[in-house]
């Protein structure tokens, strides 16, 4: 076993960068109103550069898998309680999203981001329009997000919100008894 010790320039860094691969699928889709469906399925650690045309990977009788683009994997401190919990998972996963594209083109969709918290993949699912899929996470990378993790994070406490007592459910002022919603039986 090893010890890894963080350096002062580490343990200062707000954020940390690693660039990886996106391999994203085009399958044919059992839908009627649509021909294909794409989804990233993975990335690709050291990938290779990839130039504007996506690179044919491998192709199987009904799908296509692409290398679509290069993106950095972003870590910043203040999320660690996000990464946290994606490494609580089994597997941990990295979050791929997708973007429809703007203009003609042969891929109707174009890698936009690749991040480890949940979180932040969760507001993209939110439009409706970005494609957002959990990939398996490369073992380098668990050990390099739990490295960070392990330097950064700082446990806090929960702290109850205390609630006005004149203040009624919704944060007014309570209703007064014989006022229209008020406690009146009478």
């Amino acid at each position: 076993m090893f010890e890894v010790v963080a350096t002062h320039r580490q343990a200062m860094e707000r954020s940390v960068r690693m660039a990886l691969g996106v391999v994203v699928e085009r399958r044919k889709s059992t839908s009627r109103w649509q021909d294909w469906s794409w989804r990233p399925v993975s990335v690709i650690l050291g990938a290779p550069p990839v130039g504007p045309e996506w690179r044919e990977l491998v192709r199987g009788e009904t799908w296509t898998q692409y290398h679509a683009a290069n993106l950095p994997l972003e870590l910043h401190r203040s999320e660690t309680a996000d990464y946290l919990l994606n490494l609580a998972q089994h597997p941990p996963r990295l979050y791929v999203v997708l973007r429809p594209a703007a203009g003609p083109g042969p891929h109707p969709y174009r890698p936009l981001l690749i991040t480890a918290s949940p979180a932040e993949a969760e507001g993209y699912l939110s439009s409706g329009d970005e494609i957002v899929e959990g990939v398996p996470m490369p073992t380098a990378v668990i050990a390099w997000l739990r490295d960070f993790v392990d330097r950064h994070h700082v446990e806090r406490p929960f702290v109850k919100r205390k609630r006005d007592k004149a203040a009624g459910p919704r944060g007014g002022r309570a209703p007064s008894a014989g006022s229209p919603g008020g406690d009146n039986d009478g």
